[in-house]
């Protein structure tokens, strides 16, 4: 369901951004393709991307800048995660620390004793327990077990850096980083070697929980189903390479490459899952 005052805000940002750079909070990437979207159909696209902090990012901020920061080239938008876009702005931000100074987006490091493995939860639930939004916190990158890169909103910035001491039992120390838009964001997969019957959105569900294409029809039309992050009930919507396919109680899943045929006809599927 689309926010409302998400999208009232970036188009709020849109028209403010032709005298200074603007940029909203932390999105969700359904939001994501929420506001761009709706950008778009009112014609104040243009002059936005999507920034979270680093390459790869899940959750970024809708950035808007006025006339003379543009490139004089640049992609043009592919809803719904605008993935080249993104990834074009990364690298020209790099290049252009004057802008990014800018958009005010920080890295913080947070490390533990390293007697305790900790997980992205972890890293959440310590943050989140503060009280603060989770708006303006953007993605954790869990480097080595006891430590992580954590992005957030400037005007969060100084209350995690002065009020998370501990995450459980756990001292913590932190401390701002400089931000490095070429950065990405590590990933861990497991790769599933599937043979689907077709590349329709029930036969890849089953495929990925093992249940008849009965169950997994009727597990895509009650709504468990997400695909690219939004909620798809039909059951015949196609899967394509690079999607993103998240199952309720079964995790979520990067859609890989066709790789052939088995000789029974059957599509051999690359899927790597979110670990």
């Amino acid at each position: 369901m689309k926010d409302n005052a998400v999208l009232s805000r970036a188009a709020e940002l849109s028209r403010e951004s032709e005298y200074a750079v603007t940029c909203t909070d932390f999105l969700t990437p359904e939001e994501r393709g929420d506001v761009l979207v709706d950008l778009m159909h009112s014609g104040s696209a243009g002059n936005c991307f999507f920034f979270g902090g680093a390459v790869g990012c899940e959750r970024c901020a809708a950035v808007f800048l006025p006339e003379w920061y543009l490139p004089d080239e640049f992609p043009n938008h592919t809803p719904p995660l605008d993935s080249d876009r993104t990834e074009f702005f990364a690298g020209y931000l790099a290049a252009h620390p004057e802008i990014l100074e800018e958009i005010p987006i920080c890295a913080i490091k947070i490390s533990g004793s390293g007697f305790k493995s900790l997980t992205h939860r972890d890293f959440m639930g310590g943050i989140l327990s503060l009280g603060i939004d989770r708006a303006v916190v953007g993605d954790i990158a869990v480097v080595p077990e006891a430590e992580a890169v954590v992005f957030v909103h400037e005007r969060i910035k100084n209350y995690i850096l002065t009020e998370l001491t501990k995450i459980g039992r756990d001292g913590m120390k932190t401390m701002e980083i400089p931000l490095n838009p070429a950065f990405v964001i590590p990933r861990s997969y497991e790769t599933i070697d599937a043979a689907v019957a077709s590349m329709r959105l029930d036969a890849v569900v089953k495929a990925v929980c093992g249940k008849s294409r009965e169950i997994s029809a009727e597990m895509v039309k009650q709504g468990l189903v997400t695909l690219s992050y939004k909620e798809n009930c039909d059951t015949s919507a196609e899967v394509r390479e690079g999607d993103i396919l998240s199952v309720r109680g079964y995790g979520k899943y990067l859609v890989g490459d066709i790789t052939g045929q088995t000789k029974s006809g059957r599509i051999k599927l690359k899927l790597k899952k979110y670990i």
